[in-house]
């Protein structure tokens, strides 16, 4: 009896409630996995809102939460404590819970929606119930045991530290983001190199796109800037950052399950190449183009074909580098299988009859000019899973002899807002009277009826790779070409005369080296180009670099001095050249004959020193001369907004191409002079006769001329028009009805005046009729 009254006054043991184990089994253990799998499987908080598990590790972080809570549920059944290492993977899990359940914090009121309405949003939920879940399971073992497993707030403190840590690139690069956007000059330049140094790129990236960043990064929340919502900011910090433009990367695929917001496009029918659409590429291209060597002239048609494989309608955009003094002379678009040829008229007038009719969701082609010898075209709309083909046509002045070889180039893209397809390569074929060569991948050939073909399939160069080119070897122009004019009606002529003349070399020349990290692995070409440059002219390098730009004067007779300097330039990121260019043209400007000789990669963007510097062309438009070296083709905001920027032709290796340029400028060079006039035709060679496309270059040398004077500017407008060119104050322009055209005031050009690609039998004839002349001048002097 006394062992059985001892036995009674023992405490009873402590039972977890069932309630207690149900609701940790279904709520810390069941709910965050399937949510952890769910999310895994489909995505979907990714597509809607945000990426809650963006690496490995943060899905290994997460999943401590139903693996802690296993065991901790075996406790619970078991009412004992847990071992010391589960203990503090208990808290640890704690941690990650609190932590989610903040990142989730803003969305739970929907997540509780999806779930009642539709049974999705339970990755929202999972980590607050799982939070309470701790507290509940602590207080059922702390009266079961008498003691809570571990010290929570060190096991939580451990998580939300691992957790920033593991945030710790985005967190920085929103500060350096912040930085960077500043109005205190010195403050935007620590951005810069602090996230030079630690930035996340693929985040810098996404901000161009106006897509946040991760949501478990708490703490850059803090620090987030204004290029969350302005992404010009955060595209000019990008390229600052990184040196590459923004576009020349594909797009960060949109998080949204609605198909038309993935697919949206936020710089539709703007003045600028703007964002990816990776839903678009370049299928099929082809050049056609025939040469004329006798008058240093050629034509060329390049037709393109894009698809789009998105159900929405996409605009193309692309910035294209035309040959030097190239200039399009037609534009054609495929409407039902039918061509429309472009209306050619001012500038505002085609972009605004463009923006109209984009508007309305038809079909449009706008060519406009983007600078000296760049294009800016673009197409809407490229139809859901269908196609578009357009076609521009190019008339090209040959370089002469006199500036290394009679060559033509190639046009490029230098951005692009659609992708090229993996199998595309470029079908060129070039017919001449004169033999023909071309780079690596074309063909050379001799055709029938002493005709010359180069042709071949080529790649679309990489942007640091030179244009294709296509050469007339030995040849060289005729010392006199014409050809009618039948956009006159006074029956004059255009003629051509060809001549040598003495090289006025500059008296001085600032050379401007951009500083960005495209120039880096060309410092040795830079160093060893000082030793062909002109001994009798002064020269200055002014280095464009983060700081402000200053002037190293060039020794003549001492080389070492300025190879030195050249040696120790620091290049990074990308770097704006608009005030090294204005030091630049104060100190050769201070010469009756100064020049520039700027070598830079792209340059997307101009501060605010780029008005003053175009002042002081529209000012002095003649002062002084510059030459432009691109070693990378890219966007050139600054070329943009400058006119008689004269392009220096590049093949690839920067010496080469700098000794070209200084060779014309050393004592007692030549140089090919190509004058071009109208006048009366009596007295000229049939013989001599070439193309109307030299009609079509002397209009756009004197549009280019009338453009310098406002006040001429209506005229150089009607010109181009004439003459159906796309100039610096004109545009090319398709639309799709005719009603279209006679709202904005402009007329399509005839079908039977646009430019055509020669055919061979053409080739032939005028071969013939030329050889029959001869013979018959021959045959009278006898």
């Amino acid at each position: 009896m006394p062992a059985k009254a001892a036995l009674e006054d023992l405490p009873t043991p402590y039972r977890i409630p069932r309630a207690t184990i149900a609701f940790v089994a279904l709520f810390g253990v069941l709910l965050p996995a399937v949510a952890l799998l769910f999310e895994s499987v489909t995505g979907m908080c990714r597509q809607i809102f945000f990426d809650p598990l963006p690496t490995p590790i943060h899905f290994a972080l997460y999943a401590t939460i139903p693996v802690a809570n296993v065991r901790l549920l075996r406790a619970l059944m078991r009412c004992e404590a847990l071992p010391p290492g589960w203990g503090l993977l208990h808290t640890f899990s704690a941690g990650v819970a609190v932590f989610y359940s903040l990142v989730f914090l803003p969305i739970s009121p929907i997540a509780a929606i999806g779930i009642i309405a539709f049974g999705i949003g339970l990755f929202g939920l999972s980590p607050m119930f799982a939070v309470a879940c701790v507290f509940l399971a602590r207080n059922s073992l702390r009266n079961g045991s008498g003691k809570a497993p571990g010290k929570l707030w060190r096991g939580m403190a451990l998580a939300c530290l691992a957790l920033l840590a593991l945030d710790a690139p985005s967190t920085l690069t929103r500060i350096g983001m912040q930085m960077a956007a500043s109005d205190s000059a010195e403050t935007q330049l620590r951005g810069i190199q602090l996230l030079r140094k630690a930035g996340d790129e693929d985040l810098m990236l996404r901000l161009c796109y106006q897509q946040g960043g991760q949501a478990t990064d708490l703490l850059g929340t803090l620090f987030a800037s204004r290029t969350e919502s302005d992404p010009q900011q955060a595209r000019t910090t990008f390229y600052q950052v990184t040196g590459t433009v923004f576009n020349s990367h594909p797009a960060p695929p949109r998080r949204s399950m609605r198909e038309w917001e993935r697919t949206f496009d936020d710089d539709l029918g703007g003045a600028n190449v703007g964002q990816r659409v990776n839903d678009v590429a370049l299928v099929a291209s082809r050049m056609d183009g025939s040469i004329d060597t006798d008058a240093a002239l050629g034509y060329m048609e390049w037709t393109m074909e894009f698809h789009n494989k998105s159900p929405s309608q996409q605009e193309g955009r692309a910035q294209v580098v035309l040959p030097p003094g190239a200039v399009v002379s037609r534009a054609t678009l495929w409407i039902d299988g039918e061509e429309r040829e472009a209306a050619f008229g001012g500038r505002a007038q085609v972009r605004e009859a463009y923006a109209k009719v984009v508007s309305q969701r038809r079909d449009p082609l706008l060519v406009t000019t983007a600078g000296n010898d760049r294009i800016l075209v673009q197409m809407f709309p490229i139809p859901p899973s269908g196609d578009m083909k357009i076609r521009l046509g190019i008339t090209i002045p040959m370089a002469p002899p006199g500036q290394g070889a009679m060559h033509l180039q190639l046009p490029a893209f230098s951005e692009r807002n659609f992708d090229l397809a993996a199998e595309l390569r470029h079908a060129i074929w070039f017919e001449s009277t004169a033999p023909l060569k071309g780079s690596p991948g074309l063909i050379a050939q001799a055709g029938p009826r002493g005709l010359y073909a180069v042709r071949g399939q080529l790649q679309e160069p990489m942007p640091a790779q030179p244009m294709h080119t296509v050469w007339a070897p030995g040849a060289r122009p005729a010392p006199l070409a014409w050809s009618t004019d039948d956009k006159s009606a006074d029956g004059k002529v255009v003629v051509q005369v060809s001549s040598e003349a003495a090289a006025m070399p500059p008296q001085r020349v600032a050379v401007v080296i951009d500083g960005s990290s495209s120039m880096q692995q060309r410092k040795r070409q830079l160093l060893d180009a000082l030793a062909s440059f002109p001994k009798n002219t002064e020269l200055a390098v002014v280095f464009a670099g983060d700081q402000t730009p200053s002037l190293f004067l060039h020794d003549g007779s001492n080389s070492l001095p300025t190879r030195e300097y050249l040696a120790q330039l620091d290049f990074a990121g990308g770097r704006d050249n608009s005030d090294a260019l204005g030091a630049a043209w104060d100190w050769a400007g201070m010469s009756s004959r100064g020049a520039i000789v700027w070598i830079h990669g792209a340059q997307p963007l101009a501060s605010r020193s780029a008005a003053a510097l175009r002042q002081r062309f529209e000012r002095r438009a003649n002062q002084v001369a510059v030459y432009e070296l691109a070693v990378e083709r890219g966007p050139n905001e600054i070329a943009q907004q400058l006119k008689g920027v004269h392009a220096v032709p590049s093949f690839g290796n920067l010496r080469e191409d700098l000794d070209k340029l200084f060779a014309q400028w050393q004592p007692g060079a030549a140089q090919t002079v190509m004058l071009r006039e109208r006048r009366s035709g009596d007295g000229l060679a049939q013989s001599s006769r070439t193309s109307p496309h030299l009609a079509r270059l002397w209009a756009a040398d004197e549009v280019a001329a009338m453009s310098l004077d406002p006040g001429r500017s209506a005229a150089a407008i009607a010109l181009a028009t004439r003459y159906q060119l796309v100039t610096s104050v004109s545009g090319a322009v398709v639309l799709e009805t005719r009603e279209q055209y006679k709202d904005a005031g402009l007329e399509p050009v005839p079908p039977g005046s646009v430019p055509t690609i020669p055919e061979p039998e053409t080739w032939a004839m005028i071969l013939v009729a030329t050889l029959m002349l001869a013979w018959y001048r021959r045959f009278r002097t006898q």
